[in-house]
């Protein structure tokens, strides 16, 4: 084969140089031209606000709009880059036209947008939104109550849930037209598998009518979601007990002289608690107020422990005592003691004997005497002060396990410091 001389080769090769320089060439003049900062080019700017301002004669009448979507749009430029390079949202007028409006109703604003800059060479070349849908009210805010009947849950056998919600109100603002309507609300939740704990979930706030058609919050301003919280306790029947203030120590009662009702109940809270807890006790009645006759004390409180919870809702109890078989005496008493005085004060009693009325069995009672029975002065260290004073008188009785004193009594002490 005949080798290409080298004059040949290098004419070759100084074309191909030469096209790869026109290319070049050609790439970086449309690159200038299009790069150019005087050449005509679009740009958007986004989220500009819209602004709405009612007539003076609407805002007399303290009128306010509430726009169904975001009072923003975007809005295209046209101009030179160096120019829009310069533009921003402050540059630009976004207006929805409100005209006459002056009462309350709904309608839709065309809205316009301009430039307000003082640079030139650009102008406003389309906007995103060329209308707004409102709606034009006295703004109004109410208070209302969360239902929580909306949060569906079950829990499993032997178990009770109740829920509780961070606050049991609502405060719901917006057109007056809207929140007038709204009758019920309600937080809305549903769990699906039963629960043996105590679970958190995130329940909607729900709007209804007087019918109990739901209420779009569209245009309300409230929190459209709560954190409600399940709370799941055991459950234990336990006994309602009555209890007794200065009750003799053997004075036994049947169900023929003492009834409560109910005297048993269904009671949830912790597994801690109720391992030890057989019964609820009800408020103490006091057996220096009651004599031998027969007692219905219609409303007595049941107390119910510490993070403990009735589920039939019961909170008080009804007891019907009957002492009428029981018998009275009246004995004076002149043993008279002062117990609990710090050892630094002594006490003098002055009170000699005080007549008490007694009552008991008729069997206690028919041979009970002044020597079986002591008043007790009670001074606790809290309450000591020096003097001659008047203190309240409880008694102690012996061998008379069904006695009781009936009244209030005092003797007079006179206390002095040792």
């Amino acid at each position: 084969m005949k080798k290409k001389s080298l004059s040949k080769r290098w004419t070759e090769k100084n074309y191909i140089l030469f096209l790869l320089a026109v290319l070049v060439s050609l790439i970086i003049w449309v690159y200038m031209s299009f790069s150019s900062p005087n050449t005509n080019t679009t740009f958007t700017l986004s989220n500009i606000p819209i602004n709405i301002e009612l007539s003076q004669d609407a805002r007399d009448k303290d009128l306010k709009v509430f726009p169904y979507s975001e009072l923003k749009a975007d809005v295209t430029l046209s101009g030179t880059r160096t120019v829009l390079g310069l533009v921003d949202g402050d540059d630009i007028e976004v207006t929805a036209a409100t005209g006459s409006i002056n009462s309350v109703g709904e309608y839709t604003l065309p809205i316009t947008a301009n430039k307000r800059s003082t640079l030139g060479n650009f102008t406003v070349a389309g906007c995103s939104k060329s209308s707004i849908q409102v709606w034009v009210d006295y703004n109004r805010e109410k208070t209302f109550t969360i239902e929580k009947e909306g949060i569906i849950f079950d829990v499993a056998d032997g178990y009770y849930g109740s829920v509780t919600l961070p606050n049991e109100s609502i405060k719901i603002s917006g057109p007056q037209t809207m929140v007038l309507k709204i009758s019920q609300v309600k937080a809305v939740a549903k769990v699906q598998d039963k629960l043996k704990e105590s679970r958190e979930v995130n329940a909607d706030i729900v709007l209804y009518d007087e019918s109990g058609k739901e209420i779009s919050p569209e245009l309300l301003d409230l929190d459209t979601t709560v954190t409600a919280k399940i709370d799941v306790l055991k459950e234990k029947e336990v006994k309602v007990e009555p209890t007794f203030k200065n009750k003799p120590e053997g004075l036994e009662f049947s169900e023929s002289n003492l009834t409560v009702v109910p005297s048993i109940m269904l009671i949830a809270g912790p597994d801690d608690v109720l391992k030890e807890l057989d019964s609820v006790k009800l408020e103490p009645k006091d057996f220096a107020t009651l004599k031998n006759e027969k007692y219905t004390f219609e409303q007595l409180a049941i107390v119910i422990p510490e993070n403990c919870t009735s589920i039939s809702g019961d909170t008080e109890a009804e007891v019907v005592l009957d002492l009428s078989a029981m018998t009275s005496k009246t004995i004076t008493v002149d043993k008279i003691t002062v117990e609990g005085l710090p050892s630094e004060y002594s006490s003098t009693v002055t009170t000699k004997s005080l007549p008490v009325v007694v009552y008991g069995t008729k069997a206690e009672i028919d041979k009970l005497t002044a020597s079986q029975i002591t008043a007790v002065v009670e001074i606790p260290k809290s309450s000591v002060s020096t003097g001659s004073t008047q203190k309240p008188v409880t008694f102690r009785f012996s061998d008379a396990k069904t006695c009781w004193a009936y009244g209030t009594y005092q003797a007079n002490v006179t206390i002095t410091k040792k």
